[in-house]
């Protein structure tokens, strides 16, 4: 991460003269990606995906913190010799003052932030894959196409957030408690979220998660259901770390018509200097999907 100091007039040393601390970081990654899909011939891409962010912050003379961040991404493929990519921005502003954290922009809302989710290979590696192996349900997202408002209050073990997503008028609400136990911790969560589509129907929801960590080795459970589910979802994960070597496994079953049950198997190897090795492979609704690369961040 690099940090460049910006004075907000004149550059001349002068006392009093406010500084804003201004920070610039990234991930990339590149790998192969193949698909095979029922009926459908099987498709090998080259993907190269990265991210970069810009982030500054300063504290006002009332002890708040005040902080912007800007990202920009891109996810560059080939999928039958034809080439695509997108690149985007989104900026997210946050204040800060003790127990208290407002948060406003592309960000999550209290439904994702308070929930644990199952195990994967999150962040680029996941973005490599396209998005396939999320299992719907498996991994829980706002999608809400506009800005979110979102307060956060932590205090010791307990964290609770409550959100509003404007496009959509969905209002969420999550807690959850964290706990060590011996040589291992855990935390159990509970969600709600009122989702407003803009067609007018109303989807609410609901979550519950737990999770423990036992020396090396993690396991993770979730439920979600709701309006938009025709059955419970449920999903369940376990890894093991230890060396620099990370390898696990996710697994989501469902009763829900015209869904398959969903799994995925990963792992990473730590190269250090920010860098891993990465692969997955697992099934979607019938489709078989499995990835290896390489993703560093800087």
């Amino acid at each position: 991460m690099k940090k460049i100091l910006f004075a907000t007039t004149a550059l001349v040393a002068t006392a009093g003269v406010a500084a804003a601390d201004v920070s610039i970081s990234g991930r990339a990654a590149f790998g192969l990606d193949y698909t095979d899909a029922a009926g459908a011939a099987s498709v090998t891409e080259l993907r190269t995906s990265a991210d970069l962010y810009f982030t500054g912050t300063t504290e006002t003379d009332g002890g708040v913190t005040l902080s912007a961040t800007v990202e920009m991404e891109g996810l560059n493929y080939n999928a039958g010799f034809a080439k695509g990519g997108n690149v985007g921005a989104t900026t997210v502003f946050s204040a800060s003052a003790g127990a208290l954290t407002f948060t406003f922009g592309n960000t999550d809302g209290a439904f994702d932030k308070s929930m644990g989710e199952v195990h994967r290979i999150a962040g680029i590696w996941y973005e490599l894959w396209g998005g396939i192996g999320t299992g719907g349900s498996l991994f829980i997202d706002n999608s809400d196409p506009g800005n979110i408002a979102r307060i956060d209050y932590a205090a010791g073990p307990v964290s609770v957030s409550l959100s509003y997503a404007g496009v959509t008028d969905s209002v969420g609400i999550g807690a959850k408690y964290s706990g060590d136990m011996g040589a291992g911790s855990f935390y159990v969560a509970a969600a709600y979220e009122s989702d407003q589509s803009v067609g007018g129907t109303d989807d609410a929801y609901y979550g519950l998660s737990a999770g423990g960590t036992f020396g090396a080795f993690e396991a993770r459970v979730a439920m979600v259901d709701g309006d938009n589910y025709t059955d419970p979802t449920f999903n369940i994960s376990a890894a093991y770390n230890a060396n620099g070597l990370m390898v696990g496994a996710n697994y989501l079953f469902t009763d829900a018509a015209g869904r398959s049950d969903d799994w995925t198997i990963f792992g990473t190897y730590d190269l250090g200097g920010g860098a891993s090795l990465f692969a997955q492979y697992g099934e979607r609704n019938t489709t078989d999907r499995a990835t290896m690369g390489v993703a560093f961040s800087f």
